[in-house]
């Protein structure tokens, strides 16, 4: 029987696995036309919003499932429980740095920051009581 540790070292994984890319040039070049700065991060482009879409597909869905429901306690964005805050720059935040200690790695390497505040808006988006 598979525990959270062993999961979300799996996910740490595979995450690692597939950041090689054609996610990683996206990022280098999304980074060079990044939208200003906003509160809780930049305003994402439309290409920034397509390119979270498909980021979340290969990249969160992994470890958050499709529907930002995972079963694995704190990794559920549906459930309203948000341990590190639950604004959009919060998120963004927790999409950049990470979470240290957890299987929650930083991002901010390998994505323009509009794409992580897309991303961001994206997994609140998840959560009913957020709408």
């Amino acid at each position: 029987m598979l525990n959270a540790r062993t999961v979300g070292a799996v996910c740490v994984a595979l995450v690692m696995i597939a950041g090689t890319g054609r996610s990683l040039v996206m990022a280098q070049a999304a980074k060079k036309k990044a939208a200003p700065k906003a509160a809780g991060g930049p305003a994402p482009t439309a290409e920034e919003v397509a390119s979270a879409e498909e980021i979340y597909k290969t990249k969160c869905a992994v470890c958050h499932t499709l529907e930002g429901n995972s079963p694995i306690p704190n990794m559920n964005f549906a459930d309203g429980a948000w341990l590190h805050g639950s604004t959009v720059k919060d998120v963004v935040n927790t999409i950049s740095n990470g979470i240290q200690g957890t299987a929650m790695m930083p991002f901010k390497t390998q994505f323009s920051e509009g794409e992580i505040a897309a991303l961001a808006r994206k997994v609140r988006s998840f959560d009913p009581k957020l709408k």
